[in-house]
């Protein structure tokens, strides 16, 4: 990994624990990462590149390994972990006209997942390409929600019961909708 992109990550995160993301200057950040100004435009083009590139390497280029249905709740546990341990973080990120960025986040996530264990459970004359994708876009979106009210909540809700009812929802709707289709 690029130890001048991790610097610069860990320094919007830092700065994000106590100024909004709106009010953070490449300088800001890379004063607070010890870099010039010519280093940051070297690896990302502006301050958005490098909040996406942050969370990319932070916790979706790890997630491949849990899309499957025996992991698959490992996985959902890895992010609630990850929002846990950087929730200012993700609330900063949520509350700046960036929010859109933490919400395909946690979707590409949620939906990445969903379609792979619908392929890995239901082949495709039990379950058709275009009712996966519909299923999938559609849980994705109200799973993104809850994880989104459960970070905006203070963590509230224990991780383990947040994660049992998103799986008992979706897998017994998914089946739902296979009898009735």
């Amino acid at each position: 990994m690029n130890l001048t992109k991790k610097a610069l990550s860990q320094a919007l995160k830092e700065l994000m624990t106590h100024i909004p993301f709106e009010k953070i200057t490449i300088n800001d950040v890379t004063n607070t990462a010890g870099v010039s100004r010519n280093t940051f435009y070297y690896h990302f083009s502006d301050i958005n590149e490098l909040l996406e590139w942050t969370y990319d390497n932070e916790i979706v280029n790890g997630l491949e390994t849990y899309e499957d249905l025996e992991t698959w709740k490992d996985g959902l546990l890895s992010v609630l972990n990850y929002t846990e341990e950087n929730r200012k973080f993700c609330l900063n990120t949520f509350h700046s006209i960036n929010r859109d960025r933490l919400e395909i986040f946690l979707y590409d996530i949620t939906y990445g997942m969903l379609v792979s264990i619908m392929d890995q459970t239901y082949d495709e004359t039990i379950l058709k390409k275009d009712l996966k994708i519909q299923i999938a876009d559609f849980y994705g979106r109200a799973i993104v929600s809850q994880v989104i009210h459960w970070l905006t909540t203070r963590l509230e809700e224990p991780k383990d019961q947040l994660i049992a009812r998103v799986e008992r929802v979706t897998k017994g709707t998914i089946e739902l909708i296979i009898q009735n289709h």
